[in-house]
């Protein structure tokens, strides 16, 4: 997380400086360089989760958060003890479907759905839900955008990419249930939810794959039994649902400025 801000606003700076002495001197290339390292800050902020990790793998980068370690790689967290290691993933999951908008038959449906895929874990896994109210005057607007980007989403890559029009239904879907439920009056929370699974290995190899395996089958069960989307999390979003663990946001304002 701080690697990924240190070069977004190590880009920003020398943009900024680059801008500055362009004004000074008149010389095109400096106003060059200044538009590269913004694109490269806002891609970096948009898109960091991406790059970083290939950063760090390529300069082998560990990062040490108390007992814990961060690897290169960035998409598991790691704890050494006396008798071998543990190793955690973290795995986002998205629902598009809700028990509030249906009858009770598919109520009922929907809650053995639930009861089969916890009882058929092998695994522990940790389930956490942050869950917010929603000021509707402000999030009208933004849902039906979201609504719009999906559709147009579905309509571009359903060609290319078939596989993906059940996630972007499902997804559509819920925004079109949402706002049904707004205009009758009814006040929405926003939910943000993702999971978590342990392994203990002697070795770090041997936990890191334990780690992996157990992560496919928990998102094989829970996706085709509670039909929503999960998968695994990366570099700063697996961070902070790691410092979500601890301390978590406390205001509506606050937990968006940590997701967007």
């Amino acid at each position: 997380m701080f690697l990924n801000r240190a070069i977004t606003v190590a880009a920003l700076v020398g943009g900024f400086i680059a801008i500055i002495v362009s004004l000074i001197y008149g010389n095109a290339i400096f106003a060059i360089a200044a538009s590269v390292l913004f694109v490269v800050s806002i891609f970096l902020w948009k898109y960091g989760y991406l790059f970083i990790p290939v950063l760090t793998r390529a300069t082998n980068v560990i990062e040490i958060r108390d007992s814990y370690e961060v690897p290169s790689s960035r998409d598991y967290i790691l704890k050494k003890t006396p008798g071998g290691y543990y190793a955690t993933k973290f795995m986002e999951i998205r629902f598009y479907e809700s028990s509030i908008d249906k009858g009770e038959e598919e109520k009922r449906t929907m809650f053995e759905a639930f009861e089969r895929a916890i009882s058929s874990m092998k695994y522990i896994v940790k389930i956490s839900l942050l869950v917010s109210a929603i000021d509707l005057s402000k999030h009208v607007d933004e849902i039906k955008t979201k609504r719009s980007n999906a559709e147009t989403k579905r309509a571009a890559e359903g060609r290319s990419k078939p596989d993906e029009l059940i996630g972007y239904d499902r997804e559509i879907a819920m925004w079109n249930r949402l706002l049904d439920r707004l205009g009758k009056g009814e006040r929405p929370v926003e939910v943000i939810a993702f999971g978590s699974t342990t392994a203990f290995g002697l070795t770090r190899e041997e936990a890191v794959s334990r780690a992996v395996r157990q992560a496919k089958e928990v998102k094989t069960i829970l996706s085709s039994s509670l039909g929503c989307d999960i998968k695994d999390m990366k570099d700063l979003e697996m961070l902070k649902c790691f410092e979500w663990e601890l301390f978590f946001p406390t205001t509506e304002e606050e937990m968006r400025d940590e997701i967007f």
